[in-house]
C-alpha cells in the first residue's frame, strides 16, 4: 500500500527521502479569498515559467500584473496570495535541492483519468474551485490504469476517493520517482472540468524544458 501522509508545512522538506507517495499539508483558506479569485476568474489565463530561486516573488509578480487589474493587485488577498505561492516555491526548490523550477498557474483543468504524474515530484495547490480528487492505492486496480483501461476498471472502491480542500498543498511521487509504479491516482474532479478553477503546480525545470517553453 502507497503511504500518503498529512504533514506540517515545515516537514515538506524531507518529502523526497521519506516513504509517502503523496503528502498533504492542510490549510485554512484565508478570510476574503473566494471573492478575490472570483474577480481574477472573469478572465481565463495559463501562466507557466521558469522561477529563480532568488527572485521567486518578484518573477511571480511580473507574470501577474501582465494578467490581472491594478485594483486586485492593490487588494490585501493578493500580497497574501502572492507569498504564500512564492513560500511554496522556495520549499519545492529545496526538496528538489535546485535553484530552478516550473511554475504554472492556469484557470482550466483537463485531467479527466485518474493517473500517476510522468514527472519524479509534483506539487498542487487549489486556490479557487474543488480540490484535486485521489484514491487510495488499496481502492484501485493499477494493472487496470497501466493496461489503459478507463475510469470505472481503475477504482474498486468509490466510497475511497477523497479530494484536496482549497489551499491544501499536495506533494506527490510520479512515475519518474524511483520505485513509484504505485503511485497515488489522481485526477481533476468532474466538477471542476467546466467550472471556475485556479491550480498552482510545481514541477522541476526539465518538465519546462521538455514542452519548450521559456
Amino acid at each position: 500500500m502507497s503511504l500518503v501522509k498529512i504533514v506540517e508545512l515545515n516537514e515538506l522538506n524531507h518529502f523526497f527521502n521519506d516513504n509517502s507517495y503523496l503528502s498533504i499539508v492542510k490549510r485554512d483558506e484565508p478570510e476574503k479569498a473566494k471573492s478575490f479569485f472570483k474577480e481574477i476568474l472573469i478572465i481565463p489565463f495559463n501562466i507557466e515559467i521558469q522561477l529563480f530561486r532568488d527572485s521567486i516573488l518578484k518573477d511571480i509578480r511580473v507574470a501577474l500584473n501582465k494578467i490581472i487589474s491594478k485594483k486586485l493587485i492593490n487588494s490585501s488577498v493578493y500580497n497574501v496570495w502572492t507569498e504564500d505561492m512564492a513560500k511554496i516555491s522556495k520549499i519545492y526548490c529545496d526538496i528538489l535541492n535546485t535553484n530552478t523550477i516550473c511554475f504554472s498557474l492556469e484557470t482550466s483543468r483537463s485531467c479527466k483519468r485518474f493517473h500517476i504524474d510522468n514527472v519524479p515530484v509534483r506539487l498542487l495547490v487549489t486556490y479557487y474551485g474543488i480540490g484535486t480528487e485521489w484514491i487510495p492505492s488499496n481502492a484501485c486496480d493499477y494493472s487496470a490504469y497501466y493496461n489503459g483501461k478507463d475510469n470505472n476498471e481503475i477504482i474498486k472502491d468509490t466510497s475511497a476517493i477523497k479530494f484536496m480542500n482549497t489551499w491544501d498543498i499536495a506533494i506527490f511521487k510520479g512515475n519518474k520517482f524511483t520505485g513509484s509504479e504505485k503511485g497515488i491516482l489522481h485526477r481533476t474532479p468532474n466538477a471542476a472540468l467546466n467550472s471556475p478553477s485556479l491550480l498552482m503546480r510545481l514541477d522541476s525545470s526539465s518538465f519546462l524544458s521538455s514542452r519548450n517553453i521559456s
